[in-house]
């Protein structure tokens, strides 16, 4: 039993000695150690408004918008720190893994529940044909890159990522031809007018 209190004495003479482990925080500014989960933010550069960081935040405090009926369709990103917990998830499951990150920030008190949400808003692209949602400009862009060559065999990708290539005319092509036919193959289409696209080609209809 006497080592036990020794040992204990020790520490209480160390805590005397080198002072409180505890930080003077609010009265000298606190620097947390690396790896510290603080306020989510977007990065403009990197996110691509994919919205996967919106999929997995299991505290849905970041929600996606999409506006398709302004002049310039756009979908918006919105992060509310007032909902989240810092778990991580949306910077471990970022497509790009840059597009949002934790930063060191932790002091977001306030008396307006508005004042800690950030937003970033992204352009969207419009299927032609029958204006679905496709994607956003940065997010085909991405794709594209990733897939390399691979990304030749989709023409929606090579249209919309590849910026010194032009779409031609509503009434360019052969006028004879019903909608989704050859005519339409180089437009910006979403998966269901693609396909459809597709089967009129080879199997007619």
């Amino acid at each position: 039993m006497k080592k036990p209190k020794l040992r204990e004495l020790k520490e209480a003479i160390k805590a005397v000695i080198s002072g409180p482990f505890t930080s003077k925080y609010p009265f000298e500014p606190h620097t947390p150690p690396d790896g510290f989960r603080g306020k989510p933010e977007f990065d403009e550069d990197k996110c691509i408004g994919c919205g996967a960081c919106a999929e997995v935040c299991p505290a849905l405090a970041i929600t996606v918008t999409d506006d398709i009926q302004s002049a310039q369709p756009t979908r918006t990103l919105r992060q509310r720190c007032d909902k989240c917990i810092f778990c991580g998830q949306c910077e471990l499951n970022c497509t790009t893994k840059e597009g949002i990150k934790l930063t060191k920030t932790y002091d977001m008190s306030g008396l307006d529940r508005s004042e800690p949400a950030t937003q970033i808003e992204h352009e969207l692209i419009l299927c032609e044909l029958c204006g679905a949602i496709v994607g956003t400009p940065k997010h085909l862009r991405w794709v594209a890159e990733q897939l390399g060559a691979k990304a030749y065999a989709n023409p929606t990708l090579i249209v919309s990522a590849d910026g010194s290539m032009r779409l031609a005319a509503k009434d360019g092509g052969r006028l004879d031809e019903p909608a989704l036919a050859r005519n339409d193959m180089m437009r910006i289409m979403c998966p269901a007018c693609r396909r459809t696209m597709v089967v009129r080609e080879l199997w007619g209809e």
